[in-house]
This record gives structure tokens, C-alpha cells and sequence, in this order.
């Protein structure tokens, strides 16, 4: 039987990172690989001397397994265990880390995969703006246990803190979640790191993707508006539309 999906057109993509009004560095990396229907963010977290390395290994880890006919998650294992691998040999700086979200696209099929809490989100048409992942984070935990609420998260001291992060050298800490889905014709994905969302709301960033017409613009709006807000740490968007 052909896979029908094949024949559908490639993504609309748009990319875009900036390093923020106050950190001097971007910790932040990405990889847009449409021939391998993948799309990876990461945050890096250690420092300059260490963020920078453990983002830019697990990009580059994640699109080679990939490309190497790995599954996504294990590609995440792989990125895991290059992060520790490189550290022990001198690499970056001590306790580097990296938050992570991939992406993989066949025709209208996605899957995501991800780790601490860079985001993926879904717009669909005529609807809201709905988080696809569920953050790695401390807020998350007790979110999910009703010890607080939405409002407060958003303004929780320790929004930042999170529990799973690769690199982190308990494994169970690096353990990555996975989802699938199918999307519809006109479906807009967003993959962020978190000095979007940490910026602006979620109704605010499905706004702004709803009063662009097209990808870049809308890239450009998240960014911007980001930055408006504080730009407190380097921004990532990658946008896809089905």
C-alpha cells in the first residue's frame, strides 16, 4: 500500500532565535531538517562555558540519530549520553545541561518527544492556542497536584526549576515523554524555548500566530513582543503550518 502522506506538500517553516535583552550569550540551538521531517529546540543551562555545548550536542545528536533511522525518544537517549560523554571528557563546564523538544512530521502524522520544558504547541483553525507538552518542571508538580493554580504558577518564584533535564546525571531525570497525533490542513505547530512562554501568555502568543498571515511575520511578532516584555533569557521559535 503507498503512504499517501508522501505525496502531501512539505511544511511552511519559519525559524527564529534572539539572544534577549539580558544574557550576553544564546544557550539556546535548533535544527530545522524538513529531508528528515524533524525540527529539534533546545535550552541549554550550565553557563556559557557549558549551556551552549550541551544544546548544541543534543541538537546535533538528535538530528543524526534521526537521520540514521533512529526513534525519536531513543534519539533523546542518545542526546542524553553525548551530554555526559562530552562533559566527562572536558567539555563545556561542570553540570551542563539542556532542556529539548523534537519533532517529527510524515505527511499530516507528528510526533513529539521532549525533556524539561521546552514547549510545543498546536492552532488549530478557529480554535485556541493548546499545549501539546506537559513542562518537567517543579510548578508542573504541583500544578498536577492541585497545589496551586494556573494564575499562581504564572507568577511562582520557582516557575524555573526544573526536574528532568539531559545530562542530568540521574537517569530517571532524563527521561523523555512522547505523544502523536494527527493534524488538519491549515494546523499551525509551534516549537518554543521557554523565554517565549515565560514572557507572554498562552492566549497572548495564540494571538499573535492568529493576527499574522503568514509564518515569518508571526515568528517575528513572538519574538518581538518577547522582547517588549523583558527579553529576560534567549528566545526560540520554530513555526510549521500542516
Amino acid at each position: 500500500m503507498i503512504n499517501q502522506s508522501h505525496f502531501l506538500p512539505m511544511p511552511e517553516i519559519a525559524c527564529l532565535t534572539n539572544t534577549g535583552c539580558v544574557r550576553e550569550h544564546n544557550e539556546d540551538a535548533y535544527a530545522a531538517r524538513p529531508e528528515l521531517g524533524l525540527w529539534v529546540v533546545a535550552d541549554g543551562m550550565g553557563g556559557v562555558s557549558g549551556g551552549e555545548v550541551a544544546s548544541a550536542i543534543a541538537v546535533a545528536t538528535i538530528v543524526r540519530a534521526v537521520g540514521q533511522g533512529t526513534a525519536l525518544i531513543a534519539a533523546m537517549c542518545e542526546a542524553h549520553e553525548a551530554i555526559l560523554e562530552a562533559g566527562a571528557a572536558g567539555q563545556g563546564g561542570p553540570g551542563m545541561g539542556t532542556t529539548a523538544v523534537a519533532l517529527r512530521l510524515d505527511g499530516l502524522h507528528y510526533e513529539l518527544a521532549w525533556v524539561g520544558d521546552s514547549r510545543a504547541y498546536l492552532l488549530e483553525q478557529g480554535q485556541s492556542l493548546r499545549q501539546l507538552t506537559q513542562d518537567h518542571s517543579y510548578v508542573q508538580a504541583l500544578l498536577d497536584q492541585g497545589l496551586i493554580d494556573a494564575e499562581q504558577a504564572a507568577s511562582h518564584p520557582y516557575r524555573h526549576l526544573i526536574t528532568r533535564v539531559l545530562g542530568s546525571p540521574e537517569a530517571s531525570a532524563s527521561n523523555a515523554d512522547q505523544i502523536s497525533g494527527e493534524l488538519q490542513p491549515g494546523d499551525w505547530l509551534l516549537l518554543c524555548t521557554d523565554g517565549l512562554n515565560g514572557e507572554l501568555s498562552d492566549a497572548e502568543i495564540g494571538a499573535l500566530m492568529k493576527q499574522a498571515d503568514a509564518l515569518e511575520p508571526a515568528a517575528q511578532a513572538l519574538v518581538s513582543a518577547a522582547l517588549e516584555q523583558g527579553g529576560h533569557d534567549n528566545v526560540t521559535v520554530i513555526l510549521l503550518r500542516a
